[in-house]
């Protein structure tokens, strides 16, 4: 037999192509995510609720008339039957779908769905549910890593939380799958969930509902967490949770800065940091340190951008919660963790109610090599998992992957708590396979460093016009763009030319060094002899050495592109949805200072090695093609080959 997944996967995908011509590609999941659960209510035996006596699985799947109005009913007569059941099922009705797309897609239900036995199971049905809901949200990634959490990260969280009794509280609920997490965990809890999509909150709810969790401990309400709370004790008040996990969207807008600036729960305009149009993930943050009880616990998935960006009001956030005692531990987790995201994220753990040991101090984790792969994403295993909460609970600086930070270096570092900060050892990938950095041995070692900001003028590239302003035509310049740079060089062969106002600011000349500032991707060259104006698009940062007489371009290069190099860079790199490296991190990465003799040597030593490298691979493949053309010849095939020589 197939596994659950599989299968759940066919049959989302057979029932989509029964629906196409009927909903919106959006409406399919609430038609496929009722038919299973109507299934289910009908099938399972272990489950409290109360049935009408008149409703049987086999009548609805074979029937062949009013089949959507039969299923509506069934929900409509359990909800009267239920009182835990109000407002579940939602608002979309299956009578506006035809019976003859009902019956293919009931039919497809019972020949890939669970056995009669595997109904009973609840572990079954909710990986079963889980499978169908994120096949279903795979045609929109967006849409996928917005709601759904992976469920290592579920189970992460939920295990570094610990949670028994009292009030959990997820404000970013999606389909439910923390809320579920938390409930199998410890079943003593009372369970808080607002989700701002009213669909999804429904799809919450049924998930609840298939994974076995008791309705009368679990509330969630639909409507935005950050402007429309439902959790009050008052008018004033926000509800206070003993344990908070959640996985806020990334890179958020505000639209509602009027609320912003007026929040009557004084979340977003106080010590917390004053909060912009931008500052979507910051006002997540806000909110839950706002509804943590006095001795509350939270553990969040967030992106590093907000733990290091030098705006007013992020840098005002981070030092009210060190100064306050409030964070715990920060992971460094896995890249390419969530679906349909890169952007690198951490485990931030706040806790109100610190042992006495862990006063003051923050512990750092880095858990970047911890999961496994698979083509497109990468996934938390259980023996991940457990490694990194074993690292959390013994709380202990190995200088290894768990570093223990006073409050002073915190503070030094202007309360900065990006991990990559503060790892001594790195493992960067480089021509020598995976090899670990020790940035501590670099500070101790290398006695004679100076920051490149001394040696060189640093600058952006200029913002690149609209697509409409480029069609408009007016002066022209050639742009280098992330394109233009492969392998260390700039083909200056294929450069766009777009209009540019006010250019001078943004022209680079020979001799001068580019460093991609944007993205995953690592790009560094060296402006080549050329003619004509050349500019540098925003996606660069330009480095002019002013000293040529004492530092030489490609030994800078040289030294950017090494491990060390690669490592600083890495440490100081910004950003939510995109990383991004400003001119003053680049400024302030400090390389060996010597002399300008020993650095034409290197220079040499580099220059030598890939010159003799190029050689090499020539005669490589010189000698792979003439071991093919002797053995076409031999198969008589060669003198049929035109240009085979």
């Amino acid at each position: 037999m197939k596994s659950i997944e599989s299968r759940a996967f066919y049959a989302s995908s057979e029932m989509v192509n029964q629906l196409r011509n009927e909903l919106l590609p959006q409406q399919y999941k609430n038609v496929i995510s009722k038919i299973f659960v109507a299934k289910f209510l009908l099938k399972n035996k272990k489950h409290p609720y109360r049935l009408p006596d008149s409703m049987d699985w086999n009548k609805i799947s074979t029937s062949i008339h009013k089949i959507g109005y039969q299923i509506d009913e069934l929900f409509y007569k359990i909800e009267n039957l239920n009182d835990c059941f109000s407002h579940v099922f939602g608002n979309f009705s299956l009578k506006q779908i035809s019976d003859q797309a009902l019956y293919n897609c009931l039919l497809i239900s019972d020949q890939v769905s669970l056995s009669e036995e595997e109904f009973q199971d609840f572990n079954r049905v909710g990986k079963y549910f889980n499978s169908l809901i994120e096949s279903l949200m795979l045609r929109d990634k967006k849409e996928l890593a917005t709601f759904i959490t992976p469920q290592g990260l579920n189970r992460l969280m939920i295990k570094i939380l610990n949670p028994n009794r009292g009030k959990f509280y997820d404000g970013a609920a999606g389909i439910g799958g923390t809320l579920v997490e938390a409930y199998n965990f410890s079943n003593d809890l009372a369970i808080y969930g607002q989700e701002i999509n009213e669909e999804n909150a429904s799809l919450a709810y049924m998930n609840a509902i298939v994974n076995g969790v008791d309705l009368y401990k679990l509330q969630i309400k639909a409507g935005d967490t950050l402007f429309e709370p439902k959790f009050t004790d008052s008018s004033s008040q926000l509800m206070r949770f003993d344990y908070i996990a959640m996985n806020p969207p990334f890179g958020l807008k505000l639209h509602n800065m009027g609320s912003v600036h007026f929040d009557q729960y004084g979340r977003f305009n106080g010590r917390m940091g004053k909060t912009g149009k931008s500052h979507g993930d910051l006002a997540f943050l806000q909110h839950i340190i706002a509804s943590l009880n006095e001795t509350g616990k939270a553990a969040l998935i967030i992106p590093t951008g907000v733990l290091l960006r030098s705006s007013i009001a992020e840098k005002a956030f981070r030092k009210y919660i060190v100064e306050m005692d409030l964070v715990e531990t920060v992971v460094l987790l896995p890249s390419k963790i969530h679906p349909a995201t890169v952007t690198q994220t951490v485990l931030l753990i706040f806790n109100k109610n610190k042992l006495k040991n862990r006063h003051n101090t923050i512990q750092f984790i880095n858990a970047e090599d911890h999961y496994k792969s698979t083509r497109s994403q990468n996934y938390l295993r259980e023996e991940d998992i457990e490694s990194i909460v074993s690292k959390y609970e013994q709380f202990v600086d190995n200088d290894n992957d768990s570093y223990i930070i006073d409050y002073q270096n915190i503070k030094d570092n202007d309360y900065v708590l990006n991990p990559k900060q503060y790892f001594s050892n790195r493992t960067v990938k480089s021509e020598f396979g995976n090899i670990v950095i020790n940035k501590v041995l670099y500070e101790e070692k290398i006695s004679d460093k100076k920051p490149l900001k001394n040696i060189a003028e640093l600058s952006r590239g200029v913002n690149l016009p609209s697509k409409s302003v480029i069609k408009e035509g007016g002066r022209k310049v050639k742009v280098i763009q992330l394109k233009d740079v492969e392998d260390g060089n700039i083909n200056l062969t294929k450069i766009d030319q777009i209009p540019i106002q006010n250019i001078e600011r943004y022209v680079v000349k020979q001799g001068d060094i580019i460093v991609a500032s944007r993205g995953t991707v690592f790009k560094v060259a060296i402006v080549p002899e050329h003619e004509g104006t050349l500019v540098l698009s925003n996606m660069f940062i330009r480095i002019r050495i002013l000293n040529k007489m004492s530092y030489m371009p490609e030994y800078i290069r040289i030294f950017i592109e090494s491990p060390i190099g690669v490592v600083l860079l890495e440490g100081v790199q910004k950003g939510g949805a995109v990383n991004v490296l400003t001119k003053n991190d680049i400024g302030n990465v400090e390389f060996p200072d010597i002399d300008i003799g020993a650095q034409k040597e290197i220079v040499q030593i580099i220059n030598a090695t890939e010159q003799k490298y190029k050689e090499l691979l020539q005669r490589a493949q010189d000698t792979l093609k003439q071991g093919r053309f002797n053995a076409y010849s031999k198969m008589g095939i060669g003198k049929v080959i035109e240009g085979l020589e």
